[in-house]
């Protein structure tokens, strides 16, 4: 009998493996995902694995060494498809924050001057290869990552959320903190976190990506008003220090 489901293979480079373990916690909703599709390369999720093609790839973490950057054009060139899973792959992520000219400096205060490092500069995966789609969040939102696996099984191109976490704030009855002046990146933020973190007092660093058109500029004016430079980029670069979004804005 021919078996016609498509073939999934799940790959995390530098990470907290948070993103992967988002999956774990869908469980039943998993199980019947898997009666759709073949996950046939797993690491985190199985003890075999089959090598490519693969329709679907979903990669986890920033590449920020020479052999994760091979291994994602390889698995670019050997997948239809290829889904950044989470805000280190689609963004950068955390591990973005140091910029590279930083990281010699801190190789040698932590392991000393005799250390060889492997680490090279992380960047997002676009920065090395076409990435067809990016399922946001630090980390993801699981109910996110289903919708988008389940539109591309029925042929759809995902989509991104129309609005921007400030309306889920609505939603959700927080009180707005730039009304309270107090810095936050929900206004250019894409939905579909729920506004989580907003909800449980923190603010919107923006982990969701940048959503379209957004007015970069228009809201750090309005961040000017009660924080300095210095905080401002904080924030923003807490996610967005290699995004295109961000840094050409920037100077704005």
């Amino acid at each position: 009998m021919i078996n016609n489901k498509p073939r999934i293979a799940i790959y995390d480079f530098t990470d907290c493996e948070g993103c992967e373990t988002k999956l774990v916690s869908l469980r039943e909703k998993l199980l019947l995902l898997e009666k759709k599709v073949d996950i046939v390369n797993w690491r985190l999720g199985q003890e075999y694995f089959e090598a490519g093609p693969y329709d679907i790839t979903i990669i986890e973490g920033a590449p920020i060494t020479r052999h994760e950057v091979d291994l994602l054009k390889e698995l670019r060139e050997n997948s239809k498809i290829l889904i950044a899973l989470g805000a280190c792959a689609a963004l950068g992520g955390i591990p973005a924050i140091m910029p590279e000219k930083d990281r010699k400096y801190w190789y040698e205060k932590i392991y000393t001057s005799q250390y060889a490092p492997r680490g090279i500069d992380a960047v997002p995966l676009s920065a090395y290869v076409k990435v067809d789609f990016s399922i946001h969040g630090c980390p993801i939102d699981e109910n996110e990552a289903v919708r988008a696996v389940e539109e591309l099984l029925a042929g759809k191109t995902p989509s991104y959320r129309g609005y921007s976490v400030c309306f889920e704030c609505k939603q959700a009855g927080n009180p707005c903190r730039l009304l309270e002046n107090k810095p936050c990146l929900g206004p250019i933020t894409q939905g579909g976190c729920g506004a989580i973190c907003v909800s449980g007092g923190s603010p919107c660093y923006g982990c969701f990506g940048i959503r379209d058109e957004a007015n970069i500029p228009a809201l750090r004016k309005i961040l000017e008003k009660f924080a300095d430079e210095k905080e401002i980029e904080r924030y923003f670069s807490m996610f967005h220090s290699r995004t295109e979004d961000f840094n050409k804005n920037k100077e704005k």
